[in-house]
């Protein structure tokens, strides 16, 4: 991107940061997409949340199909909406952002462990290479195989909430409607192409192969159980459920970890048990048995 003006009127120790953010601007859209979910995402059930995503996606699979069409040159901005149009490449990836950061918060919350990595990883990985100046040829197959990551993410919690059940049919499910999508997008990209119908595959292909990771995933147990998630988990000496409220018995920490409220470690005294609890959060009207 061209260097404003203004820009070489800064201090000397201001200008060059601001250089370095406006070579580097659609990372920082993404991130800033990213950070503004982090703040407004509610519950995993919520409706306005969901809305937004799927507004979100609208938005995205526009810009793709639009973007992908200018650079062909079957398709031009209208004047009126030239100046607007200029932001298009930093709208993708503040909706990007927006979206991803909605996933990895929502995989975190249902992940015990460190299983949602490997969907961060995934972005992650995903986010450089299209940034790869190297492999700036095949941009746009990247940019569709995340889009299909959003869309697969999206879908995987989604059906789940509306059906109110989860298991392999579900997330089978989820994945197959994300393959049909992003192959019906891939279509719309490739209309103009002098052969459709390869140049749709082409395209496809990146996506295809991250959904077929995606669910080789699933099947190994990497991917955390959404809409499910743990808001709260610690090990006791003792758990007591009185009137319908449960009771935690632990270890009093020392002041250095005042933020601590379970006994980790477990210091075992003789004749004591170990107990592990949990608060599972579960949408409205769910059915599953942990």
């Amino acid at each position: 991107m061209k260097i404003p003006a203004f820009v070489e009127r800064l201090p000397l120790s201001l200008r060059e940061p601001v250089r370095y953010l406006i070579h580097h601007d659609n990372a920082v859209v993404f991130v800033v997409g990213f950070v503004f979910d982090m703040f407004t995402i509610q519950r995993i059930d919520s409706w306005l949340d969901l809305a937004i995503q799927f507004c979100y996606m609208v938005i995205l699979t526009f810009l793709l199909v639009f973007q992908y069409r200018e650079h062909r040159g079957a398709w031009a901005p209208p004047a009126r909406f030239a100046t607007i149009w200029t932001f298009n490449v930093e709208a993708l990836h503040f909706f990007y952002g927006g979206l991803l950061s909605s996933y990895v918060i929502l995989y975190f919350k249902s992940a015990t462990g460190g299983r949602s990595v490997i969907f961060f990883l995934v972005l992650v990985v995903l986010l450089f290479v299209n940034e790869m100046p190297q492999i700036r040829r095949v941009g746009y197959r990247l940019r569709l195989g995340l889009y299909s990551f959003c869309v697969v993410s999206f879908l995987a919690f989604f059906i789940p909430i509306v059906v109110g059940r989860i298991g392999p049919l579900i997330f089978a499910l989820a994945v197959l409607g994300a393959a049909l999508i992003v192959w019906r997008v891939a279509g719309l990209l490739a209309n103009h192409d002098e052969e459709p119908r390869a140049a749709q595959r082409r395209l496809f292909a990146p996506a295809a192969a991250l959904l077929a990771l995606i669910s080789v995933l699933y099947f190994l147990k990497l991917i955390p159980p959404v809409p499910l998630s743990v808001q709260f988990q610690g090990v006791y000496h003792n758990v007591e459920k009185v009137n319908g409220t449960y009771t935690l018995t632990y270890e009093k920490p020392p002041a250095y970890a005042f933020w601590r409220h379970d006994s980790r470690p477990f210091h075992r005294r003789e004749g004591d048990r170990l107990y592990y609890f949990a608060r599972v959060f579960a949408p409205s009207r769910f059915h599953h048995q942990i």
